[in-house]
């Protein structure tokens, strides 16, 4: 294993670890537990353990049989320690003896149910620790754990402030916010052994500290002083909110006067009975006395339609400002993105840090907010020198003979597309491209660099010549 999908995984397991916590927490809060059975520590070394055996019994060590009766055991044991450190009623202890205090009636309902939850959550655990070790892309796990994890998180902490009291969620948000920023950064590194720059370096670290510095402050100044700084940004909003209600009066106000006094005109014209003949003789539809009346009412219908909409236009202006943020996300990004698909530095370890951070950022979150940019219908892996050359290489070939007149078919393999290169890219090295893509593809073999410059060489003198076809 590389030591970049060693810190990946790393980051994988703290993340995986959190967020299924906070699902635990929610849980046994709503069943009235007081939290996650299981604590986040004993659980984050199930998590490890797990993804640990996966790792020592994976692959071809050992045959099936006996694979599976290792990993049993191994599982049995890390289960049982992990419902061991479950904890029953207020107070967290290690029970080694947990079945039979369970069955004994030792502990009441609850402690039972503690112990329940926490069994099928652990053996649960260990099962999703496997497939998402033997999933591999670390990488793509960790955004999506990201993503996930931060709805549950938030859900969580909006839990704990309706039941009013601690259920372990708060101690967690650094090592999850943290562990997903490296992971992710950690896992875009190149994976060949040469030297990573140290730009990139301080790039995650700058990064990483300025994010999780800020959080802490934030959550130590909210601590110290209560909710000072969340009641000033409300206070902010809602003035901005009551400056635009201020300009919309005026028009309200209008409306609304023409409408009372449209009324209290028809009123006096079809009323009905002596008193409306009198009031026709004497009041002139238009009067004063009409338009005094009709501004009374309407001060009143303003009240209620300013306080009517400043809900619904606070929630328009929010939206509003998400979208302002995306769209500023993209433009921002597009200038460090414009060679997205044919970008390489990452593999080759002279990366542009602007370019591969907002790659990063932008894996934080939704494709739809993303943006479409131009995308490339090839797809090369993030792989050591040479290999996605050599993809790159035969993605430039097919090209060439697409634009020379070539059907593409996406089902047809390399070897059988062999023969429509030769007729569309004549005398052009095309078996040994192809046979420099299979070694990559198939076997995640280098190739030489200067190699595949001269194969490039020839191919383009070819594509550059009339096209008889």
């Amino acid at each position: 294993m590389r030591t970049s999908e060693f810190y990946a995984y790393g980051a994988l397991t703290v993340v995986e670890s959190i967020w299924w916590f906070s699902i635990f927490a929610i849980v046994g809060t709503l069943l009235g537990l007081g939290g996650s059975p299981i604590p986040w520590f004993p659980l984050f070394l199930l998590v490890a353990f797990g993804m640990a055996s996966a790792w020592v019994f994976g692959g071809d060590k050992f045959n099936i049989s006996s694979r599976a009766i290792y990993q049993a055991a191994f599982a049995l044991g890390v289960v049982y320690f992990a419902v061991a450190c479950t904890s029953v009623g207020e107070t967290w202890s290690f029970k080694v003896a947990w079945p039979v205090d369970m069955f004994g009636g030792t502990y009441g309902s609850k402690g039972a149910a503690d112990l329940v939850i926490a069994t099928i959550g652990a053996s649960f655990m260990w099962y999703r620790t496997q497939s998402l070790f033997g999933g591999g892309d670390p990488a793509r796990r960790l955004s999506r754990g990201f993503k996930i994890g931060t709805v549950f998180i938030i859900f969580t902490l909006f839990v704990e402030l309706n039941v009013g009291f601690d259920i372990g969620i708060k101690p967690v948000l650094i090592p999850f916010f943290g562990a997903s920023l490296i992971g992710l950064a950690v896992s875009r590194l190149p994976r060949t052994e040469e030297q990573v720059r140290t730009q990139w370096m301080a790039v995650i670290g700058v990064s990483v500290l300025a994010i999780l510095g800020a959080g802490a402050i934030g959550g130590a100044l909210t601590a110290r002083y209560g909710n000072i700084g969340v009641t000033a940004l409300l206070n902010i909003w809602g003035a901005f909110v009551d400056a635009l209600l201020w300009v919309l009066r005026y028009p309200i106000e209008l409306v609304m006067r023409g409408m009372w006094a449209f009324i209290l005109w028809l009123q006096n014209v079809f009323g009905s009975g002596e008193e409306v003949e009198k009031e026709l003789t004497t009041v002139s539809p238009l009067s004063q006395d009409l338009m005094n009346e009709a501004s009374d009412r309407a001060e009143d219908s303003v009240n209620y339609a300013v306080d009517a909409i400043r809900w619904p236009l606070s929630i328009i202006l929010l939206v509003v400002l998400f979208f302002i943020f995306i769209f500023a996300y993209r433009r921002f990004s597009r200038r460090f993105n414009a060679q997205d698909d044919l970008d390489r530095e990452s593999i080759r370890g002279d990366a542009d840090t602007k370019a591969d951070m907002m790659k990063l950022l932008s894996s934080l979150v939704p494709r739809w907010m993303r943006g479409r940019g131009d995308r490339s219908a090839w797809r090369f892996p993030d792989a050591e020198t040479g290999v996605a050359e050599a993809f790159l290489l035969y993605f430039d070939t097919l090209s060439h003979a697409i634009k020379r007149g070539m059907l593409f078919d996406p089902n047809v393999t390399p070897n059988e597309r062999l023969s429509a290169l030769h007729v569309f890219l004549p005398g052009a090295p095309v078996d040994l491209v192809t046979s420099r893509f299979n070694a990559a593809c198939y076997g995640n073999e280098p190739s030489n660099l200067d190699d595949l410059d001269q194969l490039r060489e020839a191919v383009e003198r070819v594509a550059e010549q009339p096209n008889s076809k």
